[in-house]
């Protein structure tokens, strides 16, 4: 019978939630051990199938058990403040919101379904976090133009700088080539690469001054336009930096989807989001090696050496810090006021500033992630938000103490299935911003 299949279902759930809930306890939100995100999309499941089944108290254990391993993750904090709203106390509800703030995401108080009430029972309260909320939300920094060229098809995802003479390299998902943007002509493109020789969709770009290259990863994506006897695959791709040919394609076996990759003083790394790995290379004749895989990374996205140490961001868990001696992996705790989820691109200045562009939590921007002695992070400042340019900021890249960046990758304007957006996409915006 449907009644008693639901009720099952109930019971079954509410024995999951225990045994997770127990086993949560002992890992105290390190997310430390393998599979913890497996469990939060589990509990996530389980928390949609409670709120379903109007059994509010299951959906909000379980939605602080994955919290619990995604802390400041920005849909399990909304998930909250819905939860506490169907069958919490307007203080509950003040909670909920107010740990959304506490996380330094924006949040608009008018979407409450009963902002009055939630007001009337402690208007002092509700006045405080009404400011830290506002506060959050105000813009911050200023940025210009730096290039807008006529790309709107691309799906521009990659970006690097040319040290010497600032002209922009632009990798795309869906045309398949790099793209020259010179300084003097900020708003036309030339084909760098990718003509003469095919290239996969180019996720990350590195420039290596010393060796004269350009280093590229190349991956298949749904976005990704393949001929009929073309089979997927991923490389790191180095390419003369004047000519644009392909010096050399570096391969390892296991590789998935090698992403952003990056250049310090001719050493190469690179992220695998699919595979959960990170790469090295020494040079442009050595071979490319597995420097760190772990089963706990989800979703890597930048990453840059500094300070003794590989910086890498998660973009579902946070930023790993791996030792470049033991190449262990560790997971840094969230500084106090802000959450680590939704990061996408990272970049580091030579005295070892950390600045990341964040795409996955409002308010979107660049941020600086600020260290102590230790290397660990104490904060997350706001350098450039509030900008309506912002729509979804994605790879950052420095030159000397300015920081440039793809404002709006429009991701989102290019579904997998290959229809056309709903919206006309727009040409790339590459911004300037003068760093703090």
């Amino acid at each position: 019978m449907p009644g008693l299949e639901a009720a099952g279902k109930v019971a079954a759930m509410k024995g999951f939630l225990m045994s997770a809930v127990l086993a949560l306890g002992a890992a105290q939100a390190s997310a430390q051990e393998a599979g913890l995100l497996d469990l939060s999309r589990e509990l996530r499941d389980l928390t949609r199938e409670a709120a379903g089944a109007g059994d509010w108290e299951s959906a909000r254990r379980t939605n602080a058990a994955a919290l619990a391993i995604q802390p400041g993750h920005p849909g399990l904090l909304t998930n909250a403040v819905i939860i506490a709203s169907r069958s919490g106390s307007p203080e509950d509800v003040l909670d909920a919101v107010e740990a959304v703030a506490s996380a330094g995401l924006s949040f608009d108080l008018a979407d409450l379904p009963d902002a009055a009430a939630a007001q009337a029972a402690d208007p002092e309260r509700y006045a405080a976090i009404e400011a830290r909320l506002a506060e959050t939300a105000a813009p911050v920094g200023s940025a210009r133009q730096a290039a807008k060229p006529p790309l709107p098809d691309a799906l521009v995802e990659a970006l690097a700088v040319d040290d010497k003479t600032e002209a922009l390299f632009l990798g795309t998902v869906a045309d398949r080539r790099i793209y020259k943007v010179e300084p003097f002509a900020p708003d036309a493109a030339d084909v760098f690469a990718g003509d003469d020789e095919p290239l996969g969709s180019i996720l990350g770009l590195a420039v290596d001054p010393v060796n004269g290259l350009v280093y590229a990863a190349e991956a298949t994506l749904p976005q990704t336009p393949l001929a009929e006897d073309e089979t997927a695959g991923t490389a790191l791709v180095a390419l003369d930096i004047a000519t644009g040919h392909i010096v050399r394609r570096h391969t390892i076996e296991g590789a998935e989807r090698i992403g952003d990759v990056v250049v310090r003083d001719g050493v190469v790394y690179a992220a695998d989001a699919g595979a959960g790995r990170i790469y090295r290379l020494d040079g442009p004749r050595a071979e490319l090696e597995l420097f760190a895989e772990d089963d706990r990374f989800a979703s890597l996205q930048g990453l840059v050496p500094t300070r003794g140490s590989v910086y890498a961001v998660d973009y579902a868990l946070g930023i790993w810090r791996v030792d470049t001696r033991t190449r262990q992996a560790a997971l840094l705790p969230s500084p106090p006021g802000a959450s680590l989820i939704g990061l996408d691109s990272l970049a580091a200045d030579r005295t070892g500033r950390l600045f990341v562009t964040r795409n996955g939590a409002a308010p979107f921007g660049l941020f600086e992630i600020e260290l102590d002695m230790d290397g660990a992070p104490t904060a997350l400042t706001p350098v450039l938000t509030g900008d309506p340019r912002l729509a979804e900021p994605s790879a950052v890249r420095l030159v000397g103490g300015t920081a440039f960046v793809i404002a709006d990758a429009q991701w989102r304007l290019f579904p997998e299935d290959g229809s056309a957006p709903e919206t006309p996409r727009a040409d790339p915006v590459v911004l300037r911003v003068e760093l703090p």
